[in-house]
């Protein structure tokens, strides 16, 4: 094994470590939505997809696809662990693509091993996907190494990696539309492609979109072009924009990643074009895009600029590092270029390690997880619980009984009405009001999540108090019932 291969399994290794410190800090996940993924590994197990959930929203079709699922179940076999354990492998093979790709560029492994290790701590990666069940721990890794066999010409591992790809992730689509955005600069720059990269790349956007069409059908035809938008309600969907500043973005990505890759792109992709730099800079250009024109999830858009642009940190070492040859400080460049370096993964690696203890700290308590195991053992199968958006899905796999809402949006026609009934049953000061909203879906008790105001018609004549601990449950009288008196 070369010397560059065993200072990247180095790499590998502490990246995996590091992530499976966090993940298992908590035996729960850190997110919800991981529930649902659960849930669909353990159909799977059981002979069958979860196409029909008979509990989110009372009852919903899933549309999505089971690849990602479907490969945890091969390890689920083994162990339930596994869960934990093959994600974080799937995220920590980000290395390779991100050091293949900045050897390209720079031809010094030092500089391609500190790329591959920041683009592994981009804090947006790092933080949302260490405990989280997604398939953007698979998907992403793809998709640098998509980049790769790109860049090298590798037609047939390029289409083998693509067959898989787009019926993973959406991602896919970011990825053809970047190949777009290459012919255009590379035209632009009057370079000129092989006609094989012209055909690949035709071929590359058609099938891709046929895939995802196959795929993803029914919300397209459901949702029309709001399906981009994955039918958020209005009010949330804004939240998550207003939300973003530009220091709460820079934590997300990484100061030294972004300055750096950013000057990297101004030199290169500008000043001297190449083949490489330009494909690094249309992905950076179409996630940029995209993040500002709202077409992609907030944290899919800085996981990709951070990624793309931790890569490309190298070239920007490299670039620094011929200055300072030109200077009469020469003597002194590698000492500042190494002080670079601990400046850089100290000013990534900080804020990926604040935001992990942050995500661990919103994870489902044990307490927490104890009341919905008692809700299924002391509740009818029948019962339909109310609890906010992002809690849904724990309702369904822990507590086993059907929610109101949760946090997979697609094919309710209804979305922003069903979202604003469970703001105001955690908002209304009338008892009456909660009991027409109860009724209007069936729902038996609701759950008052720790952190979330207690509701103020709780232990009255309709709504009796079960638990008074985190996190409070009230029961519904079946008896209360609003009716018109003529």
């Amino acid at each position: 094994m070369g010397k560059q291969w065993v200072g990247l399994t180095a790499v590998f290794l502490i990246v995996l470590a590091a992530r499976l410190y966090f993940a298992f800090q908590t035996p729960f996940y850190t997110s919800d939505s991981a529930y649902l993924h659960e849930r669909s590994v353990e159909n799977i197990l059981n002979g069958k997809i979860l196409w029909h959930d008979p509990l989110g929203y009372s009852g919903r079709a899933i549309v999505a696809s089971p690849l990602f699922d479907i490969i945890l179940a091969l390890f689920a076999v083994i162990s339930p662990v596994a869960l934990k354990i093959i994600p974080n492998i799937f995220a920590s093979i980000l290395v390779i693509p991100a050091y293949l790709i900045a050897h390209r560029l720079t031809k010094s492994t030092t500089l391609s091993l500190v790329s591959a290790l920041l683009a592994s701590l981009v804090p947006a990666f790092f933080a949302n996907t260490f405990n989280h069940l997604s398939p953007l721990t698979l998907a992403l890794p793809l998709f640098f190494f998509l980049s790769y066999t790109w860049l090298r010409g590798n037609v047939i591992t390029f289409l083998a990696l693509l067959l898989v790809f787009v019926f993973l992730s959406p991602l896919s689509i970011i990825f053809v539309l970047s190949i777009g955005v290459y012919f255009a600069l590379l035209a632009i720059e009057q370079i000129k492609p092989r006609i094989a990269e012209y055909e690949l790349g035709l071929f590359s956007v058609f099938f891709t979109l046929w895939a995802q069409f196959l795929l993803y059908k029914k919300l397209i035809l459901f949702h029309g072009p709001a399906a981009v938008w994955q039918n958020i309600p209005a009010q949330l969907l804004s939240a998550f924009y207003s939300n973003v500043t530009i220091l709460g973005a820079i934590a997300q990505i990484g100061v030294f990643p972004l300055v750096d890759g950013m000057y990297a792109l101004y030199k290169t992709a500008f000043k001297e074009p190449h083949k490489d730099t330009l494909m690094l800079f249309s992905i950076v250009t179409v996630s940029a895009l995209t993040l500002w024109l709202k077409l992609v999830n907030i944290t899919t858009g800085f996981i990709l600029l951070g990624t793309t642009l931790a890569i490309l940190f190298s070239k920007s070492l490299l670039i620094t590092h011929a200055y300072l040859n030109e200077t009469k400080i020469k003597k002194y460049a590698w000492t500042i270029i190494i002080i670079f370096i601990i400046f850089s993964i100290v000013s990534t690696g900080y804020p990926a390690y604040i935001q992990a203890k942050s995500q661990l700290s919103k994870t489902i308590t044990r307490e927490e997880a104890a009341s919905l195991e008692m809700l299924r053992r002391t509740t009818p199968e029948t019962a339909t619980i109310i609890a906010p958006h992002s809690y849904g899905n724990y309702i369904t796999a822990i507590a086993q009984r059907k929610n109101i809402i949760d946090t997979y949006f697609f094919l309710q026609p209804n979305i922003n009405e069903r979202y604003e009934d469970v703001v105001r049953l955690y908002k209304t000061n009338f008892e009456t009001e909660a009991v027409e909203l109860f009724d209007k879906y069936n729902a038996t008790h609701i759950i008052i999540p720790h952190g979330t105001k207690d509701i103020s018609y709780g232990d009255t004549a309709c709504f009796k108090r079960i638990q008074a601990t985190n996190p409070i449950i009230y029961e519904k009288d079946e008896s209360c019932e609003l009716k018109v008196v003529s």
